[in-house]
């Protein structure tokens, strides 16, 4: 089948870069424990401090939490509520994962436009974190990234119980 063929090109590209932005986002946890650990130890043994290491930690934390979105999702890693659906049949389970798989990719659609034009604001009123003055709006472009990958995953997921379905 064509539609298929079309899945299965659009998985071997899109699986990839989710992996790497995964990987990603466990450098950047790596380095973030590191930070916070340096800060602790520095403020205990010296009574001095990192200047924005909370800064640091709070963008660090939104590229690891939208980085590693979409790797969990191939993973089937977030959480789902089985107790009501596993009562039904494999149809009504497929048309319900159908609804459930599309609504969420539009949703996420939503939320990446949504975050493109809002980081697009940041960049021309050059919105600046208050210790370290690190701009915003590449953090902002990051949600967007981390969704549209997410987004695409729902979409490969949506085809796959789709495929499935119509072969049944």
């Amino acid at each position: 089948m064509k539609i298929e063929q079309l899945n299965h090109n659009f998985q071997s590209w899109i699986y990839p870069i989710s992996k790497i932005m995964n990987s990603i986002a466990s450098v950047i946890l790596f380095f973030m424990m590191l930070l916070t650990i340096a800060d602790v130890f520095l403020r205990k043994v010296f009574s001095k401090s990192i200047l924005g290491t909370v800064e640091l930690t709070e963008f660090m934390m939104v590229i690891l939490v939208f980085f590693a979105l979409a790797q969990t999702e191939v993973f089937n890693g977030h959480v789902k509520v089985d107790l009501v659906m596993s009562r039904f049949g494999e149809r009504a389970q497929a048309i319900v994962d159908i609804i459930t798989q599309f609504s969420c990719f539009i949703l996420f659609g939503l939320f990446t436009w949504s975050a493109l034009v809002y980081s697009a604001k940041m960049r021309i009123v050059e919105e600046v974190s208050q210790d370290l003055w690190l701009p915003i709006y590449p953090f902002i472009y990051i949600v967007a990234t981390g969704c549209a990958m997410l987004s695409l995953i729902l979409l490969i997921k949506f085809f796959t119980v789709l495929i499935k379905m119509i072969k049944s």
